[in-house]
């Protein structure tokens, strides 16, 4: 439970990370997605599952709060996005640089046509150039794979609870807990 807000801390640095890496780049397609990387490492994260899912929903909606999408449209990818990484990490055991580039790729892929079908069938827009829409998220996933290692990495650095080594010394000596020194 203590983990929780430093999850959300750092999943809000990714968003703000992201946030000024578009705005500072020239191009703004092909970046890549930090926040997925952050919700993936909140699935990761020893967490319960209600309180990951309100880190995805805050996330989401701070996300498209500040992107100009729909509101609610990334609430919603960002809540499937952990809750399928959550199950994929639970049920298959996996761990590790490649599960987290796998699963980063993949979920940009997700998002990338949850946006689009939403899109099309939601605001009734027409579905424009598929080559580029496809390029553009093929170098999307390929950069957030790349970074998903770094990002997992920073995040696990950052959020991780540490105890100090001098409440730990009783525990060391077979003391209980909040037992005086000796």
């Amino acid at each position: 439970m203590d983990r929780v807000p430093r999850l959300l801390g750092f999943c809000l640095l990714a968003l703000a990370a992201q946030s000024t890496l578009a705005t500072l780049s020239p191009v703004r397609d092909p970046l890549p997605d930090l926040v997925i990387a952050a919700v993936l490492l909140v699935a990761a994260a020893d967490v319960p599952v209600v309180w990951g899912v309100a880190v995805a929903l805050v996330v989401g909606y701070l996300f498209d709060l500040l992107s100009g999408c729909p509101v609610g449209l990334h609430s919603l990818i960002f809540q499937a996005v952990y809750l399928v990484g959550r199950w994929i990490r639970r049920r298959f055991f996996l761990a590790g640089a490649l599960f987290e580039i796998t699963l980063a790729a993949g979920a940009v892929w997700f998002g990338a046509a949850a946006v689009l079908a939403f899109r099309i069938l939601g605001q009734g827009r027409e579905f424009g150039d598929v080559g580029g829409v496809a390029a553009s998220t093929l170098v999307r996933s390929l950069l957030t794979a790349v970074a998903a290692p770094a990002v997992f990495w920073v995040g696990d650095r950052l959020t991780a609870g540490r105890r100090s080594s001098l409440a730990a010394r009783p525990l060391a000596r077979g003391l209980p807990p909040g037992s005086p020194p000796a």
